[in-house]
C-alpha cells in the first residue's frame, strides 16, 4: 500500500492557495487603481474620434501613428467606449483584463502539457502568479496602459497557434488554418505596440526550428516583411534628444544600463534595490541568451514546449533591444527611463525560463524527497512573489488615487504644480481638449 505524501500535498494546497491570493489581489489591484478620468493620452483619443465623427474618415483615424506606434485596439476602443457608453472607460479595463487573463491561460496550457499532475499544478501556479501581476493589474486599470497587455496577448497566441506538435510539413490539414491564425495573431499584436514587429524574425525561427517547411518559412517571411513596411511607412522619425551628442563608448554604457534596468523590472523601479535589480536583470539575461543558445540551435531536437519557451524569451529580450536603442534618452512622464509598466513585456520571458526547465524538474519529480524540496522552493518563490505584488500594488493604488485627486482639481479649473506631469505638459492644449470633450456630452458622469 501506497504511503499518502502528506507533505507534497500539503506543500500542493499551499501553492494553489497563493494563486488564488495572487489572483484576487490582481482583480483589487485592477478596481481599486483604475483611472477613468481623461488624462495624457487620453485627451488625443477622445479628440481624434470627434474628428473622424465630424470628417467620416475611418481608415484614417484607425490606422493614423501614435507617436512610433500604430495603436488600432486602442482606437476601436474609444469608438466603443464614446459611442456605447458615452465615455466611461470599462470598455478600456475590461478588453485589457480579458487579454491579460487570457494570456495567462494560453501559458497555464503550455505549462500543464504532458507532465504529472502535481509538477503541472505546481507550474501552473507559478506561470499564473508570472502573469497576473500587481503591474499587469495597473496596465489594465489605466486606460492609456493598456496596449502593453494587448501586445503581449496575441503575440503569446501567434506562438502557441503557429508551433503543434507532430504538425505536417506539407502544411495541409487543421495545422495550416492555425498557421494562418498565428499570423493573423501577430498582425494583430502591432495593433498594439511597435514592438511586436520582433514577433516576425522570431516567428521565422520558430518555421525553422519546429520544421514547419520552406513554405511556411518563406511565408512568414514575406507577410512579416510586408506588414512591417507597411506599419512603418508613415511612422514619424523619433525626436532626437537636445544637447551634445555622447561618445560611443558613452552611448553604449547607457544602453547597456538601460538594458539590465529593464531586464530587472519591475525591482529596478524601486531606487534602493536599483543595484541588486540590476544584478538580477544580468543574471537573467545571461540565462536567457544560454537557454536561446542551446534549445534554440544547438540542441538537435526540442519539443514543442522548449520551442514555445525560447519564442517567449526571444520576444521579451527583443522588447528590452528595442527600448534599450530607442529610448535611452527619453525620459517616462514622472523623470524615469525605464518605466514599471514595461514590466508586462518580460512576464513572457520569466514564463519561458519556467517552461525550458521543465525536462529538468520533471527528472528531479521522480523521488519524493527531491519533489518535497521542489514544492517547498516553488512555495517559498510564491510567497515572495505575492509579497511583492502586494507591495508593488498599495504603492499603486496610493499613486493612482492622487493622481485621480489631481484630474479632478484640473477639471474644476484649478491649477498645482505638478499638473504638467500628471495632466499633460501643455496645461492650456489639455483645457482646450477637455473642453471639447465635455461639449459632445463625454466624461460627464464618472467619478
Amino acid at each position: 500500500m501506497a504511503v499518502p505524501d502528506r507533505p507534497g500535498v500539503l506543500l500542493t494546497r499551499a501553492l494553489v492557495l497563493l494563486a488564488v491570493l495572487d489572483v484576487l489581489l490582481f482583480g483589487f489591484v485592477i478596481a481599486a487603481a483604475s483611472i477613468r478620468l481623461p488624462y495624457w493620452d487620453m485627451y488625443t483619443l477622445l479628440v481624434r474620434y470627434l474628428q473622424y465623427r465630424a470628417d467620416g474618415q475611418w481608415w484614417t483615424y484607425v490606422w493614423a501613428p501614435h507617436v512610433q506606434h500604430h495603436q488600432v485596439w486602442m482606437r476601436l476602443l474609444t469608438a466603443i467606449d464614446v459611442e456605447v457608453f458615452a465615455g466611461a472607460a470599462f470598455t478600456f479595463i475590461v478588453f485589457t483584463t480579458l487579454a491579460q487573463l487570457a494570456t495567462a491561460w494560453l501559458l497555464w496550457r503550455v505549462a500543464t502539457a504532458q507532465a504529472p499532475r502535481d509538477l503541472a499544478l505546481t507550474k501552473g501556479c507559478l506561470v499564473v502568479m508570472l502573469v497576473l501581476t500587481a503591474v499587469a493589474a495597473v496596465d489594465c486599470a489605466i486606460p492609456i496602459t493598456g496596449v502593453y497587455p494587448q501586445t503581449v496577448v496575441f503575440a503569446v497566441l501567434a506562438f502557441v497557434l503557429f508551433d503543434q506538435e507532430g504538425s505536417r510539413v506539407d502544411g495541409g490539414g487543421p495545422s495550416s488554418l492555425r498557421r494562418i491564425a498565428a499570423l493573423a495573431a501577430a498582425v494583430a499584436a502591432g495593433f498594439g505596440n511597435a514592438a511586436a514587429l520582433g514577433l516576425w524574425p522570431i516567428l521565422a525561427w520558430l518555421a525553422w526550428r519546429a520544421r514547419a517547411g520552406a513554405v511556411w518559412l518563406a511565408a512568414t517571411i514575406l507577410v512579416g516583411t510586408a506588414f512591417t513596411a507597411v506599419y512603418v511607412s508613415d511612422l514619424p522619425l523619433a525626436a532626437q534628444p537636445s544637447g551634445q551628442s555622447a561618445g560611443a563608448l558613452v552611448r553604449i554604457g547607457e544602453a547597456l544600463d538601460y538594458l539590465l534596468t529593464y531586464m530587472g523590472l519591475p525591482v529596478t523601479r524601486a531606487a534602493a534595490l536599483a543595484i541588486p535589480g540590476k544584478a538580477l536583470g544580468g543574471a537573467l539575461l545571461v540565462a536567457s541568451l544560454a537557454v536561446v543558445a542551446w534549445l534554440g540551435f544547438l540542441k538537435a531536437s526540442v519539443d514543442r514546449t522548449a520551442r514555445v519557451a525560447v519564442a517567449l524569451i526571444l520576444f521579451s529580450l527583443a522588447t528590452a533591444v528595442l527600448a534599450a536603442i530607442g529610448r535611452v534618452d527619453i525620459p517616462d512622464l514622472w523623470g524615469v527611463k525605464v518605466p514599471v509598466r514595461y514590466s508586462v513585456f518580460l512576464a513572457p520571458l520569466h514564463v519561458g525560463l519556467l517552461l525550458a526547465a521543465g525536462p529538468a524538474l520533471g527528472r528531479v519529480w521522480k523521488s519524493q524527497r527531491s519533489r518535497v524540496a521542489l514544492q517547498a522552493g516553488a512555495v517559498a518563490m510564491a510567497s515572495m512573489l505575492l509579497v511583492l505584488h502586494a507591495g508593488i500594488g498599495r504603492a499603486a493604488i496610493a499613486t493612482s488615487r492622487s493622481m485621480t485627486a489631481t484630474i479632478r482639481l484640473f477639471m474644476r479649473g484649478e491649477r498645482t504644480p505638478e499638473m504638467p506631469r500628471v495632466i499633460y505638459s501643455d496645461l492650456d492644449q489639455a483645457q482646450h481638449d477637455l473642453d471639447t470633450i465635455r461639449a459632445a456630452g463625454l466624461y460627464t458622469d464618472v467619478r
